[in-house]
């Protein structure tokens, strides 16, 4: 399993608080973020202890994670896929807006936010073989910087016919 270095995150805060002061607490900065639940979520491999419903980056976080929120409570809102799934997919049944939580990653410039996405992302699809629930495509960025092989070399095989049994590590 691949420990996702929380080092310079913010805390987990919950998302409602935000929407109460218009989103004003959060900064107006490149970053990357991550919309979670409140409870561990099962996954195809394992389960994500920390809930993670999505993972994103922007070079706006205030605009953007109030974009989400918006999305996320009014179904049919566009504007944010991940926040427009929750809503179409009536998340909101098993994962209620009220105890959603987030937290983020202030970067220098946008293109540092992406490449922090990319690894947050392969560091999940590492450790549970598939994306966040309401993520639904993969940035591709960390792969395409450090090779493809990468993504064996991170669940402990060592060719694509190793069948060695599945080893994550950091």
């Amino acid at each position: 399993m691949i420990d996702i270095d929380w080092k310079n995150w913010s805390n987990w805060t919950n998302l409602g608080v935000f929407q109460c002061f218009g989103f004003l607490d959060l900064p107006s900065k490149p970053g990357a973020y991550v919309v979670a639940a409140s409870r561990p979520i099962t996954r195809a491999v394992d389960i994500d202890n920390d809930g993670i419903l999505t993972i994103g980056e922007t070079d706006d976080l205030r605009r953007r994670i109030q974009i989400f929120a918006d999305c996320a409570i009014a179904h049919g809102n566009e504007g944010h896929m991940a926040g427009w799934r929750y809503a179409f997919l009536r998340f909101q049944r098993h994962f209620p807006y009220s105890t959603l939580r987030i937290r983020w990653k202030i970067t220098e410039t946008k293109q540092e936010a992406n490449e922090l996405e990319g690894r947050m992302l392969l560091a999940y699809l590492a450790n549970h073989l598939e994306l966040p629930p309401l993520n639904y495509k993969f940035n591709w960025q960390a792969l395409e910087n450090d090779g493809y092989d990468l993504f064996d070399k991170l669940i402990g095989i060592n060719s694509v016919n190793d069948s060695a049994t599945l080893r994550l590590s950091s």
